[in-house]
């Protein structure tokens, strides 16, 4: 199999009080995923900077007492190349180690580059990538001392990096490999987002599959959805009405889109075989078994072909 195990994402917001988690939880469970990827920001189990004890034992209890396995997916703003706000950035993926170190999962990941409001004129390019190779090497120490891996995610071509607000290097995979193989720390590696890497070859022009074949040497983690590769470019219609149209970065069950899916993972070669999240939108919550159904078929059909001589 292409995959090491096979999982889905929990992308609701359970932020007063813990009300539907446990059911959560528990469809997940009859729904037969290997593991469950949970986001601390939507549990609230961050506060400031450092764990929140009082939430994190109300939320840890029932994470646990689902008896399953967890990833972790750092908050989204996480930016280790933010030099006005460094400390807090490291204080918050901190947390996220340490609270994926409580609920036993060993990988947590986190975006790369430039997201935030516009780039701060006075830091620059070479400061502020060098600044998040240092971040990923301490944090990869943290990282190694508690049992997990960083895999840091490539993104996509949203529309404040369309207008040029701000800037991200990771929507290029290669450049992501480039900035992961520099930090070389053995708890620090990538997680290829499919969707995202489809989306910025649709529009930048690169090819999607060599791309992502840069980074396969350090991919740990795999996010699992499905688009139709059309950016959205002019910010219309409103983002409750892109799946309508088509645009963007929809998160559709694996089959549903256009991304030839079969085609990149046959020819990927990853050393180490990752952990595969179906990563979807929570409007397709019901559509977990079908997201878990299709990641397995194609794993299942890529190491078919790998057996079958050419």
């Amino acid at each position: 199999m292409a995959f090491q195990s096979v999982g889905t994402n929990l992308s609701r917001l359970y932020l007063d009080g813990s009300g539907g988690l446990a059911e959560d939880l528990e469809a997940l469970k009859r729904a037969g995923t290997d593991f469950v990827e949970v986001w601390p920001q939507n549990l609230g189990v961050i506060l400031g900077g450092d764990l929140d004890t009082n939430r994190l034992r109300e939320v840890g209890d029932l994470l646990l007492e689902a008896d399953l396995t967890y990833t972790v997916h750092a908050p989204l703003e996480v930016n280790l190349m933010d030099l006005t706000s460094h400390g807090l950035q490291r204080d918050v993926l901190d947390a996220s180690l340490r609270f994926a170190k409580g609920i036993g999962a060993e990988v947590v990941v986190c975006h790369a580059g430039q997201r935030v409001g516009t780039r701060d004129a006075r830091h620059s390019m070479r400061d502020q990538l060098s600044a998040e190779r240092s971040a990923l090497r301490g944090a990869g120490d943290l990282a190694g001392e508690l049992g997990a891996t960083i895999a840091v995610e490539n993104y996509y071509p949203e529309r404040p990096i369309l207008r040029g607000a701000v800037y991200d290097y990771s929507v290029w995979p290669s450049q992501l490999a480039d900035q992961i193989s520099a930090v070389d720390h053995p708890a620090v590696g990538i997680c290829l987002d499919v969707g995202h890497a489809a989306l910025a070859a649709g529009f930048f022009g690169f090819d999607f599959i060599e791309e992502c074949r840069t980074m396969a040497p350090l991919v740990r983690h795999v996010h699992l959805h499905d688009n139709l590769q059309r950016t959205n470019l002019t910010g219309e219609p409103q983002v409750s009405e892109h799946t309508a149209y088509g645009l963007g970065d929809l998160h559709l069950p694996p089959g549903r889109g256009t991304i030839p899916l079969e085609d990149l993972f046959r020819r990927m070669d990853f050393p180490e075989k990752p952990r595969c999240c179906v990563e979807l939108s929570p409007e397709h919550f019901t559509s977990v078994p079908e997201g878990l159904r299709a990641a397995r078929s194609l794993s299942l059909a890529v190491a078919h072909r790998e057996r079958v001589p050419a």
